[in-house]
């Protein structure tokens, strides 16, 4: 049985799956009477080497505008559809997707992780494969794999 559920955290990257399991963690914040859900979106940086400065700060730039957009479209989830609630808490980051969600879940003292199975990426086993399975191992409290609805 879950108990002494009071943190909630859900990784969004504003895919459906991603919508869906933020709604279910919504839902069970307020079954289990938790006091904050966490939304946290993770801009992955570019895996390739950038050897020039040049390139180094446009990468910086790509990155800074992503996080800006990120930002807003989180504060637009928050006011339009959860209704600016003051239990939710938005945040986004650059970095190693599954790495920065783990350590947002430590330094926040998050309960509970709730965790589409597949997201923006594609296919289940892509992301099961990488994130959603990298978080289940390495994350710092207990995680649950939401399965999005069949249409």
């Amino acid at each position: 049985m879950i108990q002494n559920i009071k943190k909630i955290l859900t990784p969004i990257d504003f895919s459906e799956p991603s919508m869906e399991a933020m709604h279910g963690a919504m839902e069970l914040a307020k079954d289990l009477g938790a006091e904050e859900v966490h939304l946290v979106h993770v801009i992955a940086p570019q895996q390739r080497l950038i050897p020039s400065t040049i390139e180094q700060n446009r990468e910086l730039a790509r990155e800074g505008a992503m996080l800006e957009q990120a930002e807003e479209e989180l504060a637009r989830i928050k006011k339009d559809e959860l209704g600016n609630s003051k239990q939710v808490f938005t945040f986004a980051v650059v970095g190693p997707p599954a790495q920065k969600l783990a350590d947002y879940a430590k330094e926040q003292a998050i309960d509970l992780i709730v965790v589409a199975t597949h997201g923006r990426t594609g296919g289940e086993r892509i992301l099961l494969g990488s994130v959603t399975e990298k978080l289940v191992r390495n994350a710092p409290c207990s995680v649950l794999v939401f399965r999005p609805r069949k249409r």
